[in-house]
């Protein structure tokens, strides 16, 4: 027996599609006598309203599309995703995810566009969109909302967090601990160049290190998946001749391998080099890293009722919202080893 359709109902009930759309999602403007006569319809026939059948009847999808360049099993992207579906779920939207890891997956993107036809609203996040794709995007039609992006002019609402105050902030707190000898260990990104965008985090590190007269031990860059990479790199800089007292790290994930890594060669933390991650990730409260924490899921809230608002034709009451982070002080962190001589600073932190 073939499965009943919505103009099986329809015909049934004597209204038109239109109307059991209306009816079965329990929508204003539908008579409770005909709401009733739908449902007892749709009740003997067993059909349940399909999400394609609504989209023809509302003419949206309900769904809003996530476009990250990040990886999908990374930490920020997951509490982000969390966060897109707290909000969007009990608002029966469902959340479409590309991923654009390399730049044949960005071309076939806006080559095809297939949240063009799938989605409501666009959330993007991660890396900076050139000229030909912000026309690509404008012809979407389509709400767009960014996450961490520092250009503008595509979207109609944006979340962000400060990477380079935050990070600048990170080293005032260690200078503040009478730290004066600094590195800097990021991520070695396979996808460089101006299209990607820059990591902000490393300017601002860079930027307070030389506003605060502080020495720059050097800045290194490991492939966080690559164990004997990150090895080296840190013999590397434990050979230096004035070898850094306090090290900043592009994210706690790192910054947790690096502590294990640290330790296993005999090195103390924080006796001998203090260390700081980033994210504020389940993995630094587990070890006790002091990090720079930023709300990924509040990120991902803030930018799915951002998304819902705007596909409602609304205009969101704030449309740059920049989300604090805040500095959290762990057990990896502490003052400078007395051998280390600090010169005196006045600096403050916030």
């Amino acid at each position: 027996m073939a499965r009943a359709t919505i103009d099986d109902v329809a015909r049934a009930a004597g209204v038109s599609t239109f109307t059991v759309s209306r009816a079965m999602r329990g929508k204003e403007h539908v008579a409770a006598a005909t709401r009733a006569k739908v449902l007892k319809a749709a009740q003997e026939l067993n059909y349940t309203a399909s999400r394609s059948a609504a989209s023809l009847a509302s003419g949206r999808t309900n769904r809003v599309a996530l476009l990250s360049r990040e990886r999908i099993s990374g930490w920020f992207i997951g509490e982000l995703m969390e966060g897109l579906v707290d909000v969007l779920a009990p608002a029966g939207y469902d959340l479409t995810i590309y991923r654009i890891g390399s730049a044949e997956e960005r071309s076939g993107f806006f080559t095809n566009l297939p949240a063009n036809r799938n989605a409501d609203a666009l959330v993007v996040t991660g890396f900076a969109v050139n000229d030909d794709e912000k026309r690509a995007l404008t012809r979407m039609n389509m709400p767009i909302v960014s996450v961490n992006a520092s250009d503008l002019t595509y979207c109609q609402a944006s979340i962000v967090i400060d990477d380079e105050g935050s990070e600048a902030s990170v080293v005032r707190y260690l200078a503040a601990l009478g730290h004066r000898r600094f590195c800097y260990v990021g991520r070695l990104d396979p996808l460089t160049g101006d299209d990607w965008g820059f990591d902000a985090r490393t300017r601002g590190y860079q930027d307070e290190v030389t506003e605060l007269g502080l020495h720059d031990c050097g800045m290194f860059f490991v492939d966080a998946t690559d164990r004997a990479s990150i090895r080296q790199t840190l013999a590397s800089i434990l050979a230096l001749p004035e070898r850094p007292t306090a090290m900043c790290v592009w994210s706690d994930q790192l910054a947790v391998v690096i502590l294990n890594v640290l330790r296993a060669m005999g090195v103390r933390v924080p006796q001998d080099i203090s260390v700081f991650g980033f994210d504020g990730s389940d993995a630094a409260a587990t070890v006790g890293l002091s990090t720079m924490t930023q709300p990924a899921r509040r990120i991902g809230r803030l930018a799915a009722q951002r998304a819902l608002t705007l596909i409602d034709g609304k205009t969101p009451e704030e449309t740059h919202t920049v989300v604090p982070t805040a500095l959290e002080p762990g057990s990896t962190a502490g003052p400078a080893p007395r051998t280390a001589e600090p010169t005196a600073l006045r600096v403050g932190f916030g």
